[in-house]
Protein backbone atom coordinates (compact mmCIF):
# COMPACT_ATOMS: atom_id res chain seq x y z
CA UNK A 1 0.00 0.00 0.00
CA UNK A 2 0.99 3.65 -0.12
CA UNK A 3 3.69 4.63 1.99
CA UNK A 4 2.44 6.73 5.12
CA UNK A 5 5.99 8.63 6.14
CA UNK A 6 4.20 9.73 9.67
CA UNK A 7 5.50 13.29 8.88
CA UNK A 8 3.48 14.43 11.87
CA UNK A 9 6.08 12.56 14.64
CA UNK A 10 8.82 13.99 12.84
CA UNK A 11 12.90 13.01 13.18
CA UNK A 12 12.91 15.26 16.36
CA UNK A 13 10.56 13.41 18.25
CA UNK A 14 12.69 10.47 18.28
CA UNK A 15 16.02 11.77 19.01
CA UNK A 16 15.03 14.24 21.75
CA UNK A 17 13.95 11.59 24.40
CA UNK A 18 12.18 8.87 25.56
CA UNK A 19 8.73 8.20 24.22
CA UNK A 20 5.58 7.89 26.23
CA UNK A 21 4.82 5.01 28.41
CA UNK A 22 2.76 2.49 26.35
CA UNK A 23 0.39 2.27 29.18
CA UNK A 24 2.17 -1.15 30.65
CA UNK A 25 5.40 0.65 32.21
CA UNK A 26 7.34 0.16 29.24
CA UNK A 27 9.38 3.01 27.40
CA UNK A 28 10.67 3.28 24.22
CA UNK A 29 13.91 4.07 24.27
CA UNK A 30 15.34 7.52 21.84
CA UNK A 31 16.46 6.60 18.07
CA UNK A 32 18.92 8.60 16.34
CA UNK A 33 18.92 8.72 12.21
CA UNK A 34 21.11 6.52 11.00
CA UNK A 35 22.78 7.01 7.19
CA UNK A 36 21.24 3.98 4.40
CA UNK A 37 24.16 2.59 2.43
CA UNK A 38 21.80 1.14 -0.07
CA UNK A 39 20.93 -2.33 -1.51
CA UNK A 40 23.38 -4.53 -3.21
CA UNK A 41 20.19 -5.20 -5.65
CA UNK A 42 17.30 -4.06 -6.63
CA UNK A 43 16.05 -6.12 -9.07
CA UNK A 44 13.88 -9.07 -9.29
CA UNK A 45 14.53 -10.99 -5.99
CA UNK A 46 15.96 -14.49 -6.05
CA UNK A 47 17.17 -16.10 -3.03
CA UNK A 48 16.39 -18.32 -0.50
CA UNK A 49 15.85 -18.87 3.60
CA UNK A 50 19.20 -19.58 5.48
CA UNK A 51 17.27 -19.58 8.99
CA UNK A 52 18.83 -23.04 9.69
CA UNK A 53 22.16 -22.89 7.70
CA UNK A 54 24.84 -21.94 10.70
CA UNK A 55 22.81 -23.50 13.22
CA UNK A 56 23.37 -26.55 11.37
CA UNK A 57 27.02 -26.27 10.85
CA UNK A 58 27.37 -25.17 14.34
CA UNK A 59 25.89 -28.73 14.99
CA UNK A 60 28.50 -30.58 13.21
CA UNK A 61 26.73 -30.75 9.41
CA UNK A 62 29.13 -30.01 6.38
CA UNK A 63 27.50 -27.89 3.44
CA UNK A 64 29.59 -28.80 0.19
CA UNK A 65 30.26 -27.78 -3.05
CA UNK A 66 29.49 -29.93 -5.97
CA UNK A 67 32.88 -31.09 -6.22
CA UNK A 68 32.54 -32.16 -2.35
CA UNK A 69 34.69 -29.85 -0.95
CA UNK A 70 33.76 -28.20 2.67
CA UNK A 71 32.10 -24.77 1.27
CA UNK A 72 30.62 -21.89 2.85
CA UNK A 73 26.37 -21.90 2.07
CA UNK A 74 25.88 -18.16 1.67
CA UNK A 75 28.88 -17.72 -0.89
CA UNK A 76 27.46 -20.99 -2.75
CA UNK A 77 23.99 -19.22 -2.71
CA UNK A 78 25.49 -15.66 -4.10
CA UNK A 79 27.68 -17.77 -6.91
CA UNK A 80 24.35 -19.58 -7.86
CA UNK A 81 22.09 -16.53 -8.54
CA UNK A 82 20.72 -15.69 -5.29
CA UNK A 83 20.78 -11.82 -4.31
CA UNK A 84 18.54 -12.15 -1.05
CA UNK A 85 17.91 -14.46 1.55
CA UNK A 86 15.13 -14.46 4.29
CA UNK A 87 15.73 -14.41 7.83
CA UNK A 88 13.27 -15.83 10.60
CA UNK A 89 13.81 -13.14 13.80
CA UNK A 90 11.06 -14.64 17.27
CA UNK A 91 10.12 -12.61 19.88
CA UNK A 92 10.11 -15.59 22.23
CA UNK A 93 12.57 -17.59 20.30
CA UNK A 94 12.65 -22.13 20.53
CA UNK A 95 16.39 -21.62 22.34
CA UNK A 96 14.62 -22.80 25.97
CA UNK A 97 13.62 -26.08 23.72
CA UNK A 98 16.85 -28.51 23.63
CA UNK A 99 17.53 -31.13 21.34
CA UNK A 100 18.70 -34.69 22.34
CA UNK A 101 22.39 -33.61 23.07
CA UNK A 102 21.49 -30.69 25.06
CA UNK A 103 21.87 -28.01 22.25
CA UNK A 104 19.77 -24.98 22.42
CA UNK A 105 17.72 -24.14 19.12
CA UNK A 106 18.53 -20.56 18.68
CA UNK A 107 18.07 -20.30 14.78
CA UNK A 108 15.94 -17.58 15.81
CA UNK A 109 17.42 -15.60 17.81
CA UNK A 110 18.71 -12.21 17.84
CA UNK A 111 22.25 -13.03 18.10
CA UNK A 112 21.97 -15.77 15.65
CA UNK A 113 19.95 -13.73 12.64
CA UNK A 114 22.42 -10.23 13.38
CA UNK A 115 25.28 -13.08 13.07
CA UNK A 116 23.32 -14.47 9.70
CA UNK A 117 23.10 -11.06 8.69
CA UNK A 118 26.41 -10.15 8.47
CA UNK A 119 27.15 -13.56 6.64
CA UNK A 120 24.78 -12.08 4.05
CA UNK A 121 25.91 -8.76 3.60
CA UNK A 122 29.53 -10.26 3.14
CA UNK A 123 28.09 -12.50 0.34
CA UNK A 124 26.75 -9.49 -0.96
CA UNK A 125 23.08 -10.83 -0.12
CA UNK A 126 20.37 -8.34 0.72
CA UNK A 127 18.12 -9.69 3.41
CA UNK A 128 14.05 -10.58 3.58
CA UNK A 129 13.77 -10.40 7.07
CA UNK A 130 10.55 -11.86 8.98
CA UNK A 131 9.84 -10.38 12.68
CA UNK A 132 7.47 -12.89 14.34
CA UNK A 133 6.28 -11.63 17.31
CA UNK A 134 4.26 -14.34 18.28
CA UNK A 135 5.02 -17.80 20.19
CA UNK A 136 4.61 -21.34 18.89
CA UNK A 137 3.40 -23.04 22.47
CA UNK A 138 4.26 -26.55 22.45
CA UNK A 139 2.25 -28.58 24.90
CA UNK A 140 3.79 -32.34 24.97
CA UNK A 141 6.16 -32.73 22.13
CA UNK A 142 3.28 -33.74 19.54
CA UNK A 143 0.95 -31.00 19.34
CA UNK A 144 1.29 -26.81 18.73
CA UNK A 145 -0.68 -23.96 19.12
CA UNK A 146 0.80 -21.65 16.39
CA UNK A 147 0.93 -17.65 16.26
CA UNK A 148 0.15 -17.11 19.94
CA UNK A 149 0.56 -14.59 22.27
CA UNK A 150 4.06 -14.92 24.20
CA UNK A 151 4.31 -15.37 27.53
CA UNK A 152 5.09 -11.84 29.38
CA UNK A 153 2.29 -10.78 26.65
CA UNK A 154 -0.62 -12.82 27.54
CA UNK A 155 -2.22 -10.35 30.25
CA UNK A 156 -1.95 -7.54 28.60
CA UNK A 157 -4.48 -5.43 26.99
CA UNK A 158 -4.73 -4.76 23.39
CA UNK A 159 -3.82 -1.49 23.75
CA UNK A 160 -0.67 -2.56 25.76
CA UNK A 161 -0.07 -5.36 23.43
CA UNK A 162 0.28 -3.10 20.47
CA UNK A 163 2.79 -0.77 22.51
CA UNK A 164 5.24 -3.85 23.28
CA UNK A 165 4.90 -5.02 19.52
CA UNK A 166 5.43 -1.37 18.06
CA UNK A 167 8.44 -0.96 20.39
CA UNK A 168 9.99 -4.57 19.95
CA UNK A 169 9.74 -4.07 15.63
CA UNK A 170 11.47 -0.59 16.14
CA UNK A 171 14.47 -1.45 18.52
CA UNK A 172 15.11 -5.01 16.70
CA UNK A 173 15.13 -3.24 13.43
CA UNK A 174 16.96 0.08 14.68
CA UNK A 175 19.67 -2.16 16.63
CA UNK A 176 20.46 -4.09 13.58
CA UNK A 177 21.05 -0.72 11.40
CA UNK A 178 23.39 -0.02 13.87
CA UNK A 179 25.21 -3.14 13.47
CA UNK A 180 25.08 -2.18 9.11
CA UNK A 181 22.28 -4.37 8.49
CA UNK A 182 19.21 -2.98 6.28
CA UNK A 183 16.33 -5.56 5.29
CA UNK A 184 15.41 -4.86 2.09
CA UNK A 185 11.70 -6.06 3.11
CA UNK A 186 10.40 -6.97 6.19
CA UNK A 187 7.26 -8.94 7.37
CA UNK A 188 5.54 -8.27 10.74
CA UNK A 189 3.88 -12.07 11.44
CA UNK A 190 4.86 -15.00 9.37
CA UNK A 191 1.32 -16.44 7.40
CA UNK A 192 -1.01 -13.82 9.19
CA UNK A 193 -3.99 -15.21 7.40
CA UNK A 194 -3.40 -18.58 9.81
CA UNK A 195 -3.35 -16.59 13.04
CA UNK A 196 -1.59 -13.76 14.55
CA UNK A 197 -0.94 -13.08 18.26
CA UNK A 198 -3.62 -15.29 19.52
CA UNK A 199 -5.06 -15.21 23.19
CA UNK A 200 -3.98 -18.26 24.89
CA UNK A 201 -7.05 -18.94 26.77
CA UNK A 202 -10.37 -18.10 25.42
CA UNK A 203 -9.05 -18.16 22.01
CA UNK A 204 -11.88 -17.08 19.13
CA UNK A 205 -11.04 -15.76 15.68
CA UNK A 206 -10.88 -11.86 15.61
CA UNK A 207 -10.04 -10.01 12.68
CA UNK A 208 -10.78 -6.89 14.09
CA UNK A 209 -7.74 -8.05 16.93
CA UNK A 210 -5.80 -8.53 14.55
CA UNK A 211 -5.31 -5.41 12.41
CA UNK A 212 -5.04 -3.78 15.18
CA UNK A 213 -1.77 -5.78 16.67
CA UNK A 214 -0.64 -5.81 12.89
CA UNK A 215 -0.69 -1.57 12.65
CA UNK A 216 1.24 -1.58 15.25
CA UNK A 217 3.91 -3.36 14.08
CA UNK A 218 3.89 -1.90 10.51
CA UNK A 219 3.16 1.39 12.09
CA UNK A 220 7.00 0.74 13.66
CA UNK A 221 8.51 -0.44 10.31
CA UNK A 222 7.10 3.28 8.96
CA UNK A 223 9.32 4.64 11.86
CA UNK A 224 12.37 2.36 11.04
CA UNK A 225 12.14 3.47 7.43
CA UNK A 226 12.24 7.48 8.23
CA UNK A 227 15.46 7.02 10.25
CA UNK A 228 17.08 4.59 9.07
CA UNK A 229 16.48 3.03 5.76
CA UNK A 230 13.69 5.16 3.35
CA UNK A 231 13.78 1.91 0.59
CA UNK A 232 12.45 -0.92 2.89
CA UNK A 233 9.12 -2.69 1.73
CA UNK A 234 6.94 -3.97 4.54
CA UNK A 235 5.25 -7.48 3.70
CA UNK A 236 2.09 -9.19 4.56
CA UNK A 237 2.61 -12.47 4.52
CA UNK A 238 -0.37 -14.90 3.40
CA UNK A 239 -0.29 -18.25 3.62
CA UNK A 240 -2.00 -19.67 0.15
CA UNK A 241 -2.71 -17.45 -3.05
CA UNK A 242 -6.97 -18.70 -2.30
CA UNK A 243 -6.48 -16.87 0.66
CA UNK A 244 -5.09 -13.23 -0.11
CA UNK A 245 -7.99 -11.78 -1.54
CA UNK A 246 -10.69 -12.18 1.72
CA UNK A 247 -7.74 -11.57 4.24
CA UNK A 248 -6.95 -8.48 2.99
CA UNK A 249 -10.75 -7.24 2.46
CA UNK A 250 -11.00 -8.49 5.82
CA UNK A 251 -8.06 -6.42 7.03
CA UNK A 252 -9.14 -2.72 5.02
CA UNK A 253 -12.55 -3.75 6.87
CA UNK A 254 -10.76 -2.62 10.35
CA UNK A 255 -8.74 0.29 8.95
CA UNK A 256 -5.50 -2.01 7.97
CA UNK A 257 -3.60 -1.53 4.73
CA UNK A 258 -0.53 0.41 5.01
CA UNK A 259 1.73 -2.27 3.74
CA UNK A 260 3.86 -2.53 0.19
CA UNK A 261 3.54 -6.20 -0.69
CA UNK A 262 1.96 -9.22 0.13
CA UNK A 263 4.21 -12.48 -0.16
CA UNK A 264 2.60 -15.62 -0.56
CA UNK A 265 3.42 -19.19 0.71
CA UNK A 266 2.68 -21.53 -2.29
CA UNK A 267 2.77 -25.25 -1.80
CA UNK A 268 0.60 -26.76 -4.37
CA UNK A 269 1.26 -30.53 -3.12
CA UNK A 270 0.93 -33.20 -0.91
CA UNK A 271 0.90 -32.37 2.92
CA UNK A 272 -0.37 -28.37 2.28
CA UNK A 273 -2.14 -27.88 -0.83
CA UNK A 274 -2.71 -24.29 -1.63
CA UNK A 275 -4.78 -23.37 -4.04
CA UNK A 276 -5.34 -20.67 -6.30
CA UNK A 277 -7.96 -18.16 -5.98
CA UNK A 278 -11.19 -17.10 -8.14
CA UNK A 279 -11.69 -14.38 -10.43
CA UNK A 280 -8.75 -11.80 -10.29
CA UNK A 281 -7.04 -14.21 -8.16
CA UNK A 282 -7.08 -17.20 -10.26
CA UNK A 283 -3.72 -16.96 -11.48
CA UNK A 284 -0.26 -15.01 -10.27
CA UNK A 285 -0.48 -12.41 -13.17
CA UNK A 286 -4.31 -11.81 -11.82
CA UNK A 287 -3.03 -11.64 -9.03
CA UNK A 288 -0.25 -9.36 -9.52
CA UNK A 289 -2.37 -7.02 -11.56
CA UNK A 290 -5.26 -7.10 -8.64
CA UNK A 291 -2.61 -6.02 -6.02
CA UNK A 292 -1.50 -3.26 -8.23
CA UNK A 293 -4.56 -2.29 -8.83
CA UNK A 294 -4.06 -1.99 -4.85
CA UNK A 295 -0.56 0.44 -5.21
CA UNK A 296 0.82 -3.25 -3.42
CA UNK A 297 3.42 -5.32 -5.06
CA UNK A 298 3.81 -9.37 -5.10
CA UNK A 299 6.12 -11.99 -4.55
CA UNK A 300 6.53 -15.60 -3.53
CA UNK A 301 7.75 -15.85 -0.18
CA UNK A 302 7.59 -19.43 0.40
CA UNK A 303 7.64 -22.33 -1.69
CA UNK A 304 9.52 -25.55 -2.70
CA UNK A 305 10.15 -28.57 -4.85
CA UNK A 306 11.07 -32.20 -3.99
CA UNK A 307 14.25 -33.22 -5.28
CA UNK A 308 14.53 -36.78 -4.24
CA UNK A 309 11.99 -39.40 -2.91
CA UNK A 310 13.54 -40.09 0.07
CA UNK A 311 14.35 -38.38 3.51
CA UNK A 312 17.86 -38.55 5.25
CA UNK A 313 17.16 -38.89 9.20
CA UNK A 314 14.49 -40.39 11.17
CA UNK A 315 12.14 -37.76 10.74
CA UNK A 316 8.95 -37.20 8.25
CA UNK A 317 9.18 -34.79 6.46
CA UNK A 318 6.44 -32.00 5.90
CA UNK A 319 6.15 -31.67 2.03
CA UNK A 320 6.38 -33.40 -0.96
CA UNK A 321 5.72 -31.95 -4.58
CA UNK A 322 4.74 -33.90 -6.59
CA UNK A 323 3.06 -36.05 -4.28
CA UNK A 324 4.54 -39.31 -2.87
CA UNK A 325 2.33 -41.40 -5.26
CA UNK A 326 2.98 -39.53 -8.37
CA UNK A 327 7.00 -39.09 -7.86
CA UNK A 328 8.94 -40.81 -10.52
CA UNK A 329 12.67 -40.43 -11.32
CA UNK A 330 11.88 -37.83 -14.22
CA UNK A 331 9.85 -35.98 -12.06
CA UNK A 332 12.21 -36.60 -8.49
CA UNK A 333 15.65 -34.95 -9.49
CA UNK A 334 17.61 -31.79 -8.99
CA UNK A 335 17.14 -30.83 -12.98
CA UNK A 336 13.46 -31.25 -12.25
CA UNK A 337 13.88 -28.96 -9.37
CA UNK A 338 15.54 -26.63 -11.58
CA UNK A 339 13.49 -26.45 -14.27
CA UNK A 340 10.15 -26.00 -11.97
CA UNK A 341 11.76 -23.05 -9.85
CA UNK A 342 12.70 -21.60 -12.94
CA UNK A 343 9.04 -21.67 -14.89
CA UNK A 344 7.38 -20.56 -11.48
CA UNK A 345 9.83 -17.69 -11.37
CA UNK A 346 9.75 -16.90 -14.73
CA UNK A 347 5.80 -16.68 -14.44
CA UNK A 348 5.76 -14.49 -11.47
CA UNK A 349 8.43 -11.80 -13.02
CA UNK A 350 6.53 -11.61 -16.08
CA UNK A 351 3.26 -11.29 -14.21
CA UNK A 352 5.01 -7.79 -12.64
CA UNK A 353 5.61 -10.17 -9.54
CA UNK A 354 9.16 -9.25 -7.22
CA UNK A 355 10.74 -12.26 -6.52
CA UNK A 356 10.70 -15.74 -5.43
CA UNK A 357 12.26 -17.11 -2.52
CA UNK A 358 12.42 -20.77 -1.48
CA UNK A 359 11.65 -22.38 2.44
CA UNK A 360 13.32 -24.66 3.63
CA UNK A 361 16.13 -25.51 1.05
CA UNK A 362 18.93 -24.74 3.40
CA UNK A 363 18.02 -27.70 5.53
CA UNK A 364 20.50 -31.16 6.12
CA UNK A 365 18.98 -34.19 7.94
CA UNK A 366 20.75 -35.24 11.05
CA UNK A 367 19.03 -37.58 13.76
CA UNK A 368 21.21 -35.40 16.19
CA UNK A 369 19.24 -32.32 16.11
CA UNK A 370 15.62 -29.95 16.21
CA UNK A 371 14.74 -27.39 13.76
CA UNK A 372 11.55 -27.42 15.72
CA UNK A 373 11.23 -27.87 19.28
CA UNK A 374 8.86 -30.78 19.18
CA UNK A 375 9.12 -34.81 19.27
CA UNK A 376 7.75 -34.91 15.38
CA UNK A 377 10.47 -33.13 14.15
CA UNK A 378 13.96 -34.01 15.27
CA UNK A 379 16.21 -33.50 12.18
CA UNK A 380 15.00 -31.96 9.63
CA UNK A 381 11.55 -32.31 7.89
CA UNK A 382 12.48 -30.28 4.82
CA UNK A 383 15.74 -31.74 3.27
CA UNK A 384 14.12 -33.65 0.53
CA UNK A 385 13.51 -30.26 -0.97
CA UNK A 386 16.85 -28.80 -0.10
CA UNK A 387 19.57 -27.52 -2.54
CA UNK A 388 22.00 -30.10 -0.91
CA UNK A 389 21.78 -33.37 -1.40
CA UNK A 390 21.92 -35.74 1.33
CA UNK A 391 22.42 -38.83 -0.19
CA UNK A 392 25.65 -37.29 -2.20
CA UNK A 393 27.17 -36.63 0.88
CA UNK A 394 25.08 -33.28 1.28
CA UNK A 395 26.66 -31.88 -2.14
CA UNK A 396 25.12 -29.06 -4.13
CA UNK A 397 22.84 -30.04 -6.93
CA UNK A 398 21.62 -28.24 -9.81
CA UNK A 399 18.45 -27.17 -8.50
CA UNK A 400 20.16 -24.28 -6.63
CA UNK A 401 20.78 -22.95 -10.53
CA UNK A 402 17.26 -21.91 -11.42
CA UNK A 403 18.36 -18.29 -10.01
CA UNK A 404 21.18 -18.51 -12.70
CA UNK A 405 18.24 -19.02 -14.90
CA UNK A 406 16.63 -16.10 -14.09
CA UNK A 407 17.58 -12.10 -14.99
CA UNK A 408 17.43 -10.14 -12.10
Amino acid sequence: MKKIFLALLGLAAFAACDKEDGGDGKKSQSYEPIEFPGYFSEGFMKGSTMCFASYEQDAGLVYRDTDGTAADPYELMKRHGANIVRLQLNYEDFSRYTSYNGASIDWATYKRVLADAKKARACGLDIMLTLKPDADIYHDGQSTDHNRLPRDWQTLSTEQINRRLHDWVLDVLYRLAQEGIFPRVVAVGNELNVEFLAPVNNYRWDMSRQASNLNAGLKAVREYAELCNPEVKSLLHVAGPSEIEWYMRDLEKYGCTDYDMVGVSWYPGEGISHKMGSGSYASFSGICSALKNKGCGFMVLETAYTFIHDRGDNCNNSYNYPAWKEQTSLNTSPAAQREWLRQLAEEVKNAGGLGVITWGTESLPSNNIYTYPADWAHGSTWENNSYWDFSDNNKLHEGIDWMLDVAE
